[in-house]
């Protein structure tokens, strides 16, 4: 009689890439003494456009770096990725892609009011990265031939149509409609768009038949059954899968990459969305994410049941950065740079950038423009995402509601020469309130994470748990009015190495010490003036460990804070700012 060796589990290794619009990133998962790490990252100009036309050249140029990193055969003699692991080391187990190189959807929107159909069909198509090209509502005052030449123009890959409760309006919907179908019918078959009703569920059947001899229409929930009722998840799905299957699927390359890959090509903000989920559910608290990309910016707000994801394609480091002059005044980006800089200098930057995205900032002056743009971008994209979600008002500026996470990517925050600057990027253009902490993905890895937490997620916990994000520390902002140079609250801390205690005044922002890696006992006391989210007057005594700026920040500088209308007095203040936070 034999027995059987015992069967030892083999921890299974991971290569997620990240296609983008600029760069595109590869990294590999493996196990090191029994736990997962991330062994090697690469990053490489994406190929998906001229002259390459090819995702997935850029994919393997990735891999072969990855493969001269660690020594690991990756690829065969043909390029193609050598799947599952053999018995001499080489190869890998499994394959995943997440991608926001594809272009976004041209969208025609169809509703009957701005501020009802209109305003929730935006928020259904800001979980896709959409450009919206036109619009066809009842306050439209073209001529109806003027509409249907509008919807030819348009050249739409997707016709969203929504408006009318479901006890409501028909007659003037279907008018609508009825332009849209007469626009379609000279467009030819080539030219076809997809249709998305999610309107009036009274008349899908009508709807069905003015259009779909021109195009498939599909049927989604209504968005407003009723005018305090909204309910998106199903118009969501609808076009979250038109977005995969039009863009991304045909972004040229990607047949390779599924063919690598046991599950489909996810878009990157979805990706993130995912691991900020992740967070959230395993810290069991409210999480934000900031994507600061060069295509879009993504904010995504998350809590253990649900993630709210918001795309912005209008906006970006790279080629959009130009729209944001259409958003804001150039003053409303030059009040960010700490020296003299004039509108001329500002919007040559902002062109040149939205011509060559690949360019960096190379001396201080360039910098400081850079950063300033950051600052802008994400405060438009937060005004935006503030309506959409109802974020709650803070003076006349909505605010994030609280979180217990904040964790930011983008390359313009992970190139920022001193941790400092990044966090008051950060500040400047939230404007967050109460206590949080702040992470970085310094090696932009937390989609690729995202996409692996439903297939390993013990691979996550332990990526993570091993130091790949970079911990900037903790931030305590508190709200309320006061008096600049008064005191706002009073601050203890107590460790091995230091105890200190002091008083921060309205109207500052500075750093309390705690060394990186190291916990403190911190009691903080504000004001009656003053809540730190507990209730005004109310303290706190918790444990907090320092981050890479060198400690414990505060934001005393009110919310919303507002900068001097003296452009000396601002240029100023902007610099005490920086110095303060060793920037």
């Amino acid at each position: 009689m034999t027995t059987e060796a015992p069967q030892v589990e083999r921890y299974e290794s991971f290569l997620v890439a990240d296609c983008g619009t600029a760069h595109t990133t590869v990294v590999l998962f493996d196990t090191v003494a029994g736990e997962y790490r991330l062994i090697a990252r690469a990053a490489v100009p994406t190929t998906a456009y001229a002259p390459w036309f090819d995702v997935a050249q850029g994919v393997q140029q990735a891999i072969n770096q990855i493969s001269e990193i660690t020594g690991r055969k990756l690829l065969n003699e043909q390029g193609r990725l050598i799947r599952p692991v053999r018995t001499d080391g080489t190869g890998v187990d499994h394959f995943a892609a997440v991608a926001s190189a594809a272009q976004p959807l041209n969208v025609l929107l169809v509703g009957l009011f701005d501020e009802v159909s209109i305003t929730s069909a935006r928020k259904a198509l800001r979980s896709i990265y959409h450009h919206e090209k036109d619009r066809l509502t009842l306050s439209d005052q073209r001529r109806p031939h003027e509409q249907v030449g509008a919807v030819v123009q348009a050249q739409p890959e997707l016709i969203f149509i929504s408006g009318g409760t479901d006890d409501g309006a028909e007659d003037r919907l279907l008018q609508i409609v009825e332009s849209v179908g007469l626009g379609m019918s000279v467009m030819g078959d080539t030219q076809a768009p997809e249709v998305i009703f999610a309107g009036n569920i009274k008349l899908r059947e009508r709807v069905q038949e003015m259009l779909g001899r021109y195009a498939q229409v599909q049927m989604a929930n209504n968005l407003r059954p009723t005018l305090e009722t909204e309910q998106l998840d199903d118009a969501v799905r609808l076009v979250t899968n038109l977005y995969e299957e039009l863009k991304i699927n045909e972004l040229p390359g990607t047949q390779e990459l599924r063919d690598w890959s046991s599950t489909p090509i996810l878009p990157t903000a979805h990706a993130f969305g995912g691991i900020i989920h992740y967070f959230a559910a395993l810290h069991k608290q409210s999480v934000l994410g900031v994507d600061l990309g060069s295509s879009s910016v993504s904010l995504i707000m998350a809590n253990p049941e649900q993630v709210q994801v918001s795309i912005h394609s209008e906006l970006g480091t790279g080629h959009p950065v130009a729209n944001l002059l259409d958003m804001v005044s150039i003053d409303d980006v030059r009040q960010w740079v700490p020296t003299e800089v004039s509108a001329a200098e500002t919007a040559d930057y902002i062109f040149n950038k939205s011509l060559h995205p690949f360019t960096l900032s190379t001396d201080e002056k360039t910098l400081q423009l850079e950063q300033a743009v950051a600052r802008t971008l994400i405060r438009c994209a937060a005004a935006t995402a503030g309506r959409d979600a109802c974020w709650p008002f803070v003076g006349e500026q909505r605010t994030p509601p609280p979180f217990g996470v904040l964790l930011a990517r983008g390359s313009t925050l992970a190139n920022a020469p001193r941790p400092g600057q990044i966090m008051l990027m950060l500040l400047d253009a939230l404007q967050p309130t109460g206590i949080f902490s702040v992470a970085l993905d310094q090696y932009g890895v937390l989609p690729a994470l995202g996409a692996l937490a439903v297939h390993q997620p013990l691979a996550v916990i332990q990526t993570l748990e091993a130091g790949v994000l970079s911990d900037l520390g903790w931030v305590i902002v508190p709200t309320g009015k006061g008096t600049l140079g008064k005191k706002a609250m009073e601050i203890s801390i107590e460790s091995d190495r230091v105890s200190f205690e002091g008083e921060i005044e309205f109207g500052k922002i500075e750093i309390f010490p705690i060394a990186p890696g190291k916990s403190a006992t911190v009691t903080v006391k504000p004001t009656s003036r003053f809540d730190i989210g507990f209730g005004p007057g109310q303290g706190k005594k918790m444990t907090l460990t320092g981050g890479l700026v060198g400690g414990l920040v505060i934001d005393a500088r009110g919310r919303p804070f507002t900068l001097p209308r003296d452009v000396a007095d601002r240029r100023s203040l902007m610099r005490k700012w920086l110095w303060d936070m060793g920037g």
